[in-house]
């Protein structure tokens, strides 16, 4: 039986809706001047190691696949070259 009249109860709403928190950084920056500057040190050997190493295995296999620049650079480049080339089949069409 019931002993008495049902309370009401209201939910809690929240004024601001809560976002997830930010994940956290991977690697934590150097703070120290020495720290930094070894931090810099590593980080531009270990692209000259693996810069060295797709060499030595590509001249290994016999083709060399490293190219120099980045992505964006040879793409411009190959851009302005087919656009040259264009210009050029226009020029001696209309002679």
């Amino acid at each position: 039986m019931v002993q008495g009249t049902l309370k009401n109860i209201k939910t809690k709403t929240t004024s601001k809706p809560l976002a997830p928190k930010k994940a956290a950084k991977k690697i934590i920056a150097a703070r120290k001047n020495s720290a930094i500057a070894t931090a810099k040190l590593k980080k531009k050997h270990a692209a000259a190691i693996a810069v060295n190493t797709e060499k030595l295995l590509s001249s290994r296999v016999g083709h060399l696949e490293v190219l120099k620049g980045s992505r964006r650079e040879i793409a411009k480049e190959e851009a302005i070259k087919a656009a040259k080339g264009k210009n050029d089949k226009n020029k001696k069409g209309k002679k």
